[in-house]
């Protein structure tokens, strides 16, 4: 790719980076000319969430591509699988979202989108890359488009979508949200009152400097938990900045951790007999879910695009990411979706008259420990890698996204996943284990 830096990431997660280094305003008029020339003729929907660079990068987007003579969707601040719901159900040609999602606030990102509300895959992404090392043509004044105003279309289309395949909840429950001052809130609070749904907000207007840290794992929530104390609430939901990913508090205030999430969506929605995909890194628990459920459980690599591409293949219609990323294929955001989740996790709650914390029981206790290194070489990996295998009983190495070793340790089961970020120039480790002791035996053992 034409530009390189230690902070500009590009993969399947789109093209992420710093602000100005990585995302100056002049590379992000090449980003978008880019991306324009990757895609069909056709109408180009936009979004972003609520980073400071936010507005004025989607404003920017939006005269290139007008320029370029494309019809420009503003949906201004909506969630990603919004925009990619709307994208799919209007049929346009694509569609960009500004956001870096869990990213911290220094950064900004191009989140692409095909014709088919999918994001880009392998192949998208080498002819973006192409078209950002050659030239891409600018359009005639003749051929110069428009800016149509789509946010409450948007933000309508989506909630109804959602509405439309989760049930409404059997009773009334009440709960409590954190969209960490991003594009979540509006879009919760439309669909909550679309289900019937109680609820109180916290850290609801829009922000640019977020209120905790972006990422909504359950050291993050204590302000939420006490927030459901305070009002009795039967649940507290969690979002990221860009509202793919969610994130439980039970009844009691307790962060249960963004792993809860799919296995219960799942618990929730999962039909007997199907195929429930998640990617290497997720927990044990949500293939505990898929097993009660009667589902065949498969991994996929590392990423939503990967995710969804395994989905398809399988013809799997639920799936996801063990970090709260949801993805029910009868929606058509087909991608994490926190609003989806969020329904599926009211609607098991509601159904049995059960409290989120008998739910959180029903499943098998594991520990997880999630890490990251910086400065780490390939061939360090594959040396750590090599370490585990040896310690590990009957294990089984799978490269397909780094190094992912799976077996048993005195018996039980265990596995550990060596990868290089897709969104941060880190090496991320994790480990899950039936307790912590088998977690330090593999830790110890890769030395990394």
């Amino acid at each position: 790719m034409k530009y390189d830096s230690p902070t500009l990431k590009f993969s399947i997660s789109g093209l992420r980076g710093v602000y100005p280094a990585d995302i100056s305003p002049d590379k992000w008029v090449e980003y978008v000319r880019a991306f324009s020339a990757t895609l069909p003729a056709g109408a180009i929907a936009i979004a972003r969430d609520a980073r400071a660079t936010g507005p004025a990068l989607i404003n920017i987007a939006a005269g290139v591509l007008t320029l370029l003579g494309r019809e420009v969707h503003d949906l201004g601040l909506v969630p990603t699988p919004t925009i990619k719901a709307y994208v799919k159900a209007k049929k346009l040609a694509g569609g960009l979202m500004v956001s870096a999602s869990h990213n911290p606030a220094e950064y900004n990102a191009l989140k692409f989108i095909g014709k088919d509300g999918f994001f880009f895959d392998a192949a998208a992404n080498a002819r973006f890359s192409e078209a950002l090392d050659g030239w891409a043509e600018w359009g005639s004044y003749k051929v110069q488009g428009k800016i149509v105003a789509a946010h409450d279309a948007a933000i309508a289309l989506h909630a109804a979508s959602i509405a439309k395949v989760v049930k409404k909840p059997k009773r009334r429950l009440k709960v409590v949200i954190d969209p960490v001052g991003s594009c979540g809130g509006e879009i919760a609070v439309y669909l909550l009152k679309k289900l019937g749904v109680k609820f109180e907000a916290i850290h609801l207007a829009e922000t640019n400097e977020f209120p905790r840290p972006p990422e909504p794992t359950a050291e993050a929530l204590g302000k939420l938990g006490a927030a459901v104390r305070k009002h009795k609430a039967d649940i507290g939901f969690a979002f990221d900045p860009d509202a793919d990913r969610l994130s439980l508090v039970d009844e009691k205030g307790r962060a249960i951790g963004e792993e809860y999430t799919l296995p219960l969506a799942i618990l929730a929605a999962a039909k007997p007999g199907g195929v429930i995909v998640a990617n290497l890194s997720t927990s044990m628990l949500t293939e505990s879910a898929a097993r009660l459920k009667k589902c065949k459980f498969v991994r996929s690599t590392v990423g939503e695009a990967n995710v969804v591409a395994e989905m398809l293949r399988t013809k799997s219609l639920f799936g996801g990411e063990g970090n709260g990323g949801v993805i029910n294929a009868r929606v058509p955001s087909f991608g994490r979706d926190a609003l989806t989740g969020m329904a599926h996790v009211l609607a098991l709650v509601a159904s049995a008259k059960k409290p989120l914390s008998f739910w959180v029981a029903s499943l098998p206790r594991f520990q997880m420990v999630k890490a990251v290194r910086k400065g780490v070489s390939a061939e360090a990996i594959e040396a750590a890698a090599q370490k585990a295998m040896a310690i590990v009983d009957g294990a089984k190495l799978d490269t397909r996204d780094g190094s992912h070793i799976s077996g048993k340790i005195a018996g039980s089961p265990v596995w550990i996943h060596l990868r290089a970020s897709n969104t941060e120039p880190v090496v991320r480790i994790i480990a899950e284990a039936a307790s912590q002791k088998e977690i330090d035996i593999m830790l110890k053992a890769i030395d990394l």
